[in-house]
């Protein structure tokens, strides 16, 4: 009876290891000719150290969320007014709200100008407030930027990419929360 049941535990664990394995496909393993990623993270000491081909993500929500605006030029009012948007920005989704006191501002855009231009707006941007607990992940189709502001403790998270529907445009999102 024990061995039996022995070899029913390891018939699932190995038809559960087959179908995840069924999961993935050949498009989703790396071809051996992927680019350069450019991947920076710090430990909130100011100090950054680079960690080639690691790659981090936050989410921030808000659960309450007012003053929405979509496919204009503004900026929510709450979010910081030294915030960059690139010339030709076009703003798909602003929106801003107060939870637990703390003011939160989120904006979709959009631009047609070059990865490398973006990234570098950015970069020098959140270089400047010296995020810690910082992590930046740059490379010719993606960004990510996200930290703390030292000094207010806002919490910034920027994050883009290459639109896969429309050649040449970079959709960004970014959230802002204030301590």
């Amino acid at each position: 009876m024990v061995k039996r049941r022995n070899y029913v535990i390891v018939c699932a664990a190995l038809a559960m290891m087959v179908a995840l394995s069924a999961c993935s496909s050949a498009a989703d393993e790396p071809t051996g000719d992927t680019e350069k990623v450019d991947t920076e993270v710090s430990s909130g000491t100011g100090e950054q150290a680079t960690n080639e081909g690691t790659s981090e993500a936050a989410t921030s929500g808000v659960t309450e969320t007012e003053g929405t605006t979509a496919g204009t030029n503004e900026l929510p009012e709450n979010l910081p007014s030294d915030f960059p948007l690139p010339e030709d920005a076009t703003i798909r989704l602003a929106n801003s709200g107060e939870n637990e006191g703390k003011q939160s501002a989120m904006v979709i855009f959009s631009t047609e100008q070059d990865m490398k231009t973006v990234s570098q707006l950015y970069k020098d941007y959140f270089n400047a407030k010296k995020l810690t607990d910082a992590g930046q992940t740059i490379d010719d189709k993606n960004i990510i930027i996200q930290g703390t502001d030292p000094d207010t403790q806002d919490v910034w998270s920027l994050i883009g990419g290459t639109l896969a529907g429309q050649e040449g445009v970079i959709e960004l999102t970014l959230t802002w929360t204030e301590a």
